[in-house]
């Protein structure tokens, strides 16, 4: 999955950042503007057939709330549905890592061999190189095959593990992070960026030490909870009740339903989410009701400025402009995602859905683009 996760970083960073002529943080819009803001988002998900709910938020204002296709058999893609946002959900984690930081409970630049104590390269990986994936721990995949749930490093030669769909969420997390863990590191910590979703498994176990609490405990208590996400939750233990309407699974890449592997993108992908939910989330963050300022701004730091994925703490940043841009895209086998906000401007934009029909998330970057022309943000040419 991380050569799709580049191809979109680089499509979506061409797409959505946005340059600035100038302070129009106060740029109010028109009701022609908004009828065509309305009309066009609306003739792009049904042109390119795209089955998603979109969701876009400018100044507090919903300027699109709609979408296409279904999310299940009888349920509409609506922004009141909940879907798998897969690698957003690396965001949620990192906050929750900086909670801990701020309340001086661990040290971002403490080695993870102080909680992975058998770990041969753990003096030399701080908690640092994981959350901006400059770790040299390798990826590690989740496929099926022949009806066995397979666990996967592309490392010179393809080596993998099987776990089982019986096994608790526990138990499967420990055979996949003994896993990724045996593996070589691809380079020195420091040196590269490369996506891994292992940095982010680790980084959950991680908050569940450090805090005492199950990691999605902690994050229901701490995040979801305080910002009002009453429709979040995750995928491996939701609550049925509270959370009714879900998108169904595709398929078409994976031969079970996805949420059936519990514990296989445990902090790295598998929060539970409604596109409301998720603008109340970077609202949230945003407005210093998840961590203080300063620990924002090492989140959205610029770690990786000579890379091809320029990379915060489980955010992408675009940040040569008058103002930052983060965003984040997931993929997990059916489910596919795009955020977008940009603070100066108070825009958010999500697009979820469960098919690839249509490129969901290249419809995010292009919907983006629109509005920017609307508003006068013109394009930087990168």
């Amino acid at each position: 999955m991380k050569t799709l996760m580049k191809v979109l970083a680089l499509a979506l960073t061409a797409a959505i950042v946005f340059g600035f002529t100038g302070c129009r943080s106060e740029r109010v819009l028109s009701d022609e503007e908004k009828d065509r803001i309305q009309t066009r988002f609306q003739a792009c998900i049904n042109d390119r057939g795209v089955s998603a709910a979109v969701y876009a938020v400018y100044r507090d204002e919903v300027i699109f709330d709609g979408g296409g296709g279904m999310a299940a058999d009888t349920l509409q893609n609506g922004s009141d549905v909940a879907y798998g946002v897969a690698s957003l959900s690396k965001q949620v984690t990192a906050a929750a890592v900086m909670q801990l930081y701020e309340d001086g409970r661990l040290d971002i630049t403490d080695p993870i061999g102080k909680y992975f104590p058998d770990y041969r390269y753990g003096d030399k990986i701080s908690i640092t190189h994981l959350l901006s994936h400059r770790s040299g721990i390798p990826d590690y995949m989740v496929n099926t095959a022949k009806g066995k749930v397979v666990i996967s490093v592309d490392q010179g030669g393809e080596s993998y593990v099987l776990v089982d769909v019986e096994n608790t969420a526990e138990e499967n997390r420990q055979i996949i992070r003994d896993f990724f863990l045996s593996r070589e590191l691809l380079f020195e910590p420091g040196d590269e960026f490369d996506y891994s979703d292992s940095n982010f498994a680790l980084l959950a176990e991680i908050v569940k030490m450090v805090s005492g609490m199950d990691y999605h405990d902690y994050v229901r208590e701490h995040i979801f909870e305080p910002l009002g996400m009453e429709h979040t939750d995750f995928i491996d233990d939701y609550d049925k009740e509270k959370i009714t309407k879900v998108a169904a699974t595709d398929r078409t890449e994976f031969s079970m339903d996805y949420y059936t592997v519990k514990g296989a993108e445990y902090g790295c992908g598998d929060v539970l989410t409604t596109p409301q939910d998720w603008y109340r989330w970077y609202k949230g963050l945003t407005g210093g009701e998840v961590v203080g300022k300063g620990a924002y701004e090492l989140m959205t730091t610029n770690y990786s400025v000579r890379d091809e994925m320029s990379y915060g703490f489980g955010l992408v940043i675009y940040d040569e402009s008058d103002s930052k841009t983060v965003y984040h895209y997931g993929y997990i086998p059916s489910y596919y995602s795009a955020a977008i906000y940009i603070p100066e401007y108070d825009y958010f934009e999500a697009v979820f859905s469960n098919h690839a029909d249509g490129s969901p998330q290249k419809l995010a970057a292009d919907l983006a683009e629109y509005f920017g022309s609307v508003i006068g943000i013109r394009l930087v040419d990168i």
